[in-house]
């Protein structure tokens, strides 16, 4: 019996280069949606001892990859937001498959040696959400997204207990950008 084909979504621009440096908007998540890197308190996001790794992490991308800037981002319990400022000619899925694979390494030596949360079969999921910032009024609601996210977590649909769906309103003011 033959398998049914299921068209997937695809989350990346058709013919558009992504090696060309440029401003990305970039959100990575927990597979399964494990809240791993700490909580969100009155508001404000409590990094545990893995989102502190995972913060350092982020902070040194330029340094250690020397492939991008990172000027603004947020680690939630369960997901990253970033803007990613390309500078080099390594593609933006290059630029998070090295990332995903450093951070991987980092929580895995986490979990073996300093008692954090075990993860099923991968720390993030396969894919990633990206959207190209193609002006400075775009990159300036993004930036405010980022930077509210703590503040709207029981409304984020990311959040494995959200109470509604806040990040559709997002997807429709992206739309219109």
């Amino acid at each position: 019996m033959e398998k049914p084909f299921y068209n997937r979504k695809k989350n990346r621009k058709d013919g558009y280069d992504y090696s060309i440096n440029a401003n990305y908007f970039v959100t990575v998540v927990v597979q399964d949606r494990l809240c791993l890197f700490g909580d969100i308190v009155d508001g404000e996001m409590k990094l545990n001892q893995a989102g502190i790794a995972i913060d350092e992490a982020i902070r040194n991308l330029p340094e250690i990859y020397d492939m991008c800037l990172v000027p603004i981002y947020v680690v939630m319990p369960n997901h990253i937001h970033f803007i990613f400022t390309k500078l080099n000619e390594i593609s933006l899925c290059e630029v998070l498959r090295r990332f995903k694979s450093y951070t991987t390494h980092l929580y895995i030596e986490g979990v073996k040696n300093k008692g954090w949360k075990n993860f099923h079969n991968r720390l993030w999921q396969h894919s990633y959400y990206d959207h190209i910032i193609r002006n400075q009024r775009s990159y300036d609601f993004i930036s405010n997204y980022i930077y509210m996210n703590p503040q709207r977590w029981t409304k984020d649909d990311i959040n494995p207990y959200h109470d509604t769906d806040a990040d559709e309103i997002m997807k429709h003011v992206m739309e219109l950008m």
